[in-house]
């Protein structure tokens, strides 16, 4: 619910809230702006597998519909969860042997990174690690930090400034 109210104190009147796994999910269609909500990356993909999903909003995203990601959501948007598995492979409970995501974009990011740092101090370098390891950048977000991808723009948001 408070997800619902702040997306319609954004100006979208009409909210509905779906559920992968048991609604109807043709609204997807004709939604105007498709929210991810958070959670835990691994079984939200195993989900929007499961229900043929990952495909329909890769789909979407590519013909310009906003898709807003929040936390796991926004991770899935991304190309792979290939650095969350490398970090947290205790993680994949799902034993996902493919950890192709949404593909919506090729940027991956780190949301929450200023809180994980504080809670596994070696977080830094370890990401750092698998940056060198595969040549591929990631994005690191605080709490109060967000990405708006337009196509190949990029515009960092940033709600202290």
């Amino acid at each position: 619910m408070a997800l619902q109210q702040t997306v319609q104190q954004l100006g979208y009147a009409h909210v509905q809230l779906l559920d992968v796994l048991t609604d109807d999910l043709a609204a997807l269609n004709t939604a105007t702006v498709i929210i991810l909500n958070g959670g835990y990356e691994f079984l939200l993909l195993k989900n929007l597998r499961e229900t043929h999903v990952l495909e329909r909003l890769r789909t979407l995203a590519l013909a310009g519909k906003p898709i807003y990601g929040i936390s796991a959501g926004a991770i899935l948007l991304g190309p792979d969860l290939d650095l969350y598995a490398y970090l947290y492979p205790e993680d994949n409970t799902e034993q996902l042997a493919s950890t192709t995501a949404i593909n919506a974009t090729t940027i991956r990011i780190y949301p929450h990174y200023d809180v994980h740092c504080e809670v596994k101090p070696q977080l830094p370098q370890l990401i750092t690690d698998w940056e060198h390891k595969t040549g591929v950048t990631v994005k690191r977000l605080t709490n109060n930090q967000g990405l708006l991808v337009h196509g190949s723009q990029i515009q960092m948001i940033d709600s202290d400034s």
